[in-house]
């Protein structure tokens, strides 16, 4: 794999520092998959999980030597991002210095928003969703997966060095803008988990008589069940195509139980 050596305007030939604000499950597996290439700093609310990176071999920072960093990628929930992005702005806003801050949110319009309300004219963005965790890069590797992008406010050089390099990744760079990332990802992902959550709270389990789509079935609820509870749940209040998903699927259902039931 090719190797890349970024080179910022104002630090030629130097490897950016990055920052990784939210060590959860993807923070930890994003930190694991940039960390030969750049020198990374991981800053997180706990303790405990700030002694976690420590222990893997990462830098633990404090909240301001994080955001001092020239790249910042957010992995925390989507229900803490507003108010995340709205505590740091503060510091951005007394900050001369060129940044670009990433998000990895699975929802994109959501997090442009923010983006916009509070970020200083001066602070680069950029929208990202990995369409891929740590059970998927598990079970399959990193190479062929997905990686949704929107350059949005960020500067064409910077835009670029990030799609090649998730290229080089040898991962699948899809772009497009945060409301077609979200509509699509409502009838697919958000479908998907709603789906999962709905045959978990019937105690779907395995059975001697399993046929090959109940096993399917088993598998979507086994895997969603991997991710945390707060991820529905702020998959389906966040993104604003979801709830006309779930109305259309609520619909279907009753269309169905009256077929059913028609004598």
């Amino acid at each position: 794999m090719e190797k890349l050596t970024p080179q910022p305007p104002a630090k030629a030939h130097a490897k950016p520092q990055i920052s990784i604000v939210g060590f959860g499950r993807f923070g930890q597996l994003w930190a694991s998959i940039i960390k030969s290439d750049f020198q990374v700093k991981v800053y997180d609310q706990s303790k405990a999980v700030l002694e976690q990176a420590s222990n893997l071999g990462l830098e633990a920072a404090t909240l301001e030597v994080a955001l001092a960093a020239d790249v910042i990628f957010y992995c925390v929930p989507i229900s803490e991002f507003a108010t995340t992005i709205a505590q740091h702005a503060v510091y951005f806003k007394t900050t001369s210095t060129n940044k670009l801050i990433i998000d990895l949110l699975s929802v994109k319009v959501h997090a442009k928003e923010i983006f916009t309300k509070e970020l200083p004219e001066n602070i680069e963005a950029m929208l990202c969703h990995p369409l891929f965790g740590p059970d998927s890069v598990n079970e399959f590797g990193l190479a062929g997966q997905r990686i949704v992008i929107e350059q949005f406010r960020t500067s064409d050089q910077n835009f670029h060095f990030w799609k090649k390099y998730f290229i080089n990744l040898r991962l699948e760079v899809l772009e497009m803008t945060a409301e077609e990332h979200d509509q699509q990802i409502a009838s697919s992902q958000a479908l998907t988990h709603l789906v999962g959550r709905i045959l978990n709270k019937m105690n779907f389990s395995p059975s001697k008589l399993d046929t090959s789509n109940s096993r399917k079935l088993l598998e979507v609820t086994k895997q969603v069940g991997k991710d945390e509870y707060q991820l529905f749940l702020d998959m389906q209040r966040y993104n604003p195509y979801t709830k006309a998903m779930r109305e259309q699927f609520a619909q279907a259902q009753a269309d169905l139980y009256q077929q059913i039931h028609a004598s």
